[in-house]
């Protein structure tokens, strides 16, 4: 008897051998298949001779087949939530157990598997998270914020869509339309704002300001008396703390000088690359301004990070800081409480106060390790009960605007929220990683940090920073990548 079967043996050699031949083609992924040999009961054609004829006909018969299938969870792995982020410093590592807790509460049972990199900003985190994510291995979310730098990692297919998670919360209906915008690409929201960050805030003691009868400054004009005050009534303090070891704390200041000189619509045009710096007498004129206020910043600022920053107020070393909202939640770490032991201010504040923002955001891995425990993640960061503990403790505000103000225990942050709840389109992106590509804003953070390095800051300085800084919207070629951008 001459015997032929269709075995699947064969099949599945040729299919693993074009994967394997595919795959070296491919990026590095995640590997989420596995090969697998089993017995199955299969119908198959014989074929023999009787009585000198050949005969077909079809029995059935066990044969071994061997495929690809999806990999199974490992058991110990199927509930956990790998997630990066930042939160690290007094105030921020708080509210990361603050939320932690409350996702625990809800998914007792998901072990959360935690990557926080110390470092202020996210500098450090981002250098670790793009290692593993072109090595093919994504945490399942990760800590980002929202604009230029959440449209990169989309750019580049790591992260997926939200539409079905924002229309199952009504998510869009709830929170102020320009962090939307923030947090959407082509239409699509591709983060879960936990909260919202303003930039341009300016904190001092508020018991040396009423002792040395000083006003709060919210004009740049202003401010100059103010550091003036300061040094000639406490030669020992130094007006302005300031921290640039990770460079982006000297933009934070410039762009308060810039806005205050020049307002909304020049800010806007500047960082989508719309502006002739070269030929523009603004652009100058804040840089000048910036060289002048250098002589009442903190002398070693290079050596510090922005909490250190803020250390140096609460330690009575200086008497003012100009940094984000999560300075208050750093404050209160160090038991400064807010309308108390110092008060903030919008900085500037006239002709119109308009907030510079950016949020914290999380999404969801394209390819997550855990994807249904990732979505139920992104799905508690929309929530009243996860936003209310975070952000009270950590200093921002809240990315929902359905919730009262007076969750805040503080008057500072109640004051902030009522604003924005009621003047929504008061917001613009800062340049934190938002309008501009990041590429270029970390050689911007740069290139400030060194203007500020000068021992002398002069018409020659400000010449050779201008088109140092003239040449990276070139390079970066800004005017492209920062017109998804709109406001207001």
């Amino acid at each position: 008897m001459i015997g032929t079967r269709k075995s699947g043996i064969t099949l599945a050699v040729i299919v693993l051998a074009v994967l394997a031949l595919l795959n070296a083609c491919q990026p590095t992924t995640i590997e989420v298949t596995r090969v697998v040999t089993e017995v199955v009961t299969q119908e198959v054609e014989v074929t023999r001779i009787v009585a000198g004829e050949s005969v077909t006909e079809t029995v059935v018969q066990e044969v071994e087949v061997t495929r690809m299938v999806e990999a199974a969870p490992d058991p110990e792995e199927e509930n956990k939530l790998e997630i990066f982020h930042w939160w690290t410093a007094g105030g921020e590592r708080e509210a990361a157990d603050a939320m932690f807790d409350v996702f625990r509460a809800e998914y007792p049972d998901v072990e959360i598997v935690e990557n926080p990199v110390a470092g202020g900003g996210g500098v450090s985190h981002r250098l670790v998270l793009q290692a593993r994510l072109s090595a093919g291995l994504p945490p399942d979310a990760w800590q980002t914020l929202g604009g230029a730098e959440l449209k990169d990692y989309v750019d580049a297919g790591q992260l997926q869509p939200l539409d079905d998670i924002y229309d199952q919360t009504d998510y869009a209906g709830v929170i102020p339309r320009p962090l939307l915008n923030a947090v959407s690409i082509d239409g699509s929201p591709y983060g879960a704002p936990l909260n919202m960050h303003f930039q341009n805030i300016l904190y001092y003691n508020t018991a040396l300001f009423e002792e040395l009868e000083l006003d709060a400054p919210t004009t740049l004009e202003q401010l100059m008396v103010v550091v003036e005050a300061i040094e000639e009534a406490r030669p020992e303090m130094t007006p302005l703390a300031l921290g640039t070891s990770e460079k982006w704390e000297s933009a934070f200041v410039f762009d308060s000088i810039l806005l205050a000189l020049a307002g909304p619509d020049y800010y806007v045009d500047l960082y989508k690359g719309n502006i002739d710096i070269v030929t523009d007498d603004t652009f100058r004129e804040a840089l000048n301004a910036f060289g002048q206020l250098k002589s009442y910043m903190y002398e070693f600022h290079p050596n510090l990070t922005w909490d250190e920053s803020v250390d140096l107020v609460v330690n009575e070393d200086a008497a003012m800081v100009i940094m984000g909202t999560w300075a208050i939640g750093y404050f209160a770490s160090r038991d400064w409480q807010p309308g108390e032991a110092f008060g903030a201010v919008t900085f500037p504040q006239e002709p119109e106060r308009i907030l510079l923002f950016h949020p914290d955001t999380y999404g969801i891995a394209a390819g997550a390790p855990h994807p249904q425990i990732a979505e139920n993640w992104v799905r508690m960061v929309t929530s009243p009960e996860l936003q209310i503990p975070t952000n009270v403790t950590q200093g921002g505000l809240f990315a929902r605007m359905d919730i009262d103000p007076n969750e805040f225990p503080d008057p500072v942050r109640r004051e902030l929220q009522s604003f924005v709840n009621e003047n929504p389109g008061n917001l613009i992106l800062d340049q934190h990683g938002s309008i501009a590509p990041f590429n270029f804003t970390q050689d911007y953070w740069d290139a400030l940090t060194a203007f500020l390095a000068n021992e002398q800051i002069n018409e020659a300085t400000i010449d050779v920073t201008t088109q140092s800084i003239a040449n990276l919207f070139e390079i970066h070629d800004v005017q492209e990548g920062a017109a998804w951008y709109r406001w207001p």
